[in-house]
């Protein structure tokens, strides 16, 4: 059955409304963390999460890692990016579930 512009709003009120729930009992980090993910559903790349925060990429793979195992986000998809020296490089993208 195809998915329909109801269902996609019902489970982001769902997913958002689980997160108010349980947001007391993350940590600031991995709170921040989510937020930025949250807030853009189509996905994001450590890289990005990491430049939105203002931090050092050392300090989101780790938090991104905890979100996995909680369940509160997955990998989905890949974004290419350029390196100095002009070769492509992909970086895998996190969305929230």
């Amino acid at each position: 059955m195809q998915q329909t512009l109801f269902d996609i709003d019902v489970g982001k009120a769902t997913r958002n409304a689980n997160y108010q729930m349980i947001k007391k009992d993350l940590p600031e980090k991995r709170q921040r963390v989510y937020e930025v993910i949250i807030q853009n559903p189509k996905g994001i790349t450590r890289k990005g999460i990491a430049k939105t925060l203002g931090w050092t990429i050392n300090c989101v793979t780790g938090r991104v890692t905890e979100l996995k195992k909680a369940g509160l986000i997955i990998e989905d998809g890949i974004e290419y990016t350029s390196n100095y020296d002009g070769s492509m490089h992909p970086n895998t993208l996190v969305k929230p579930t």
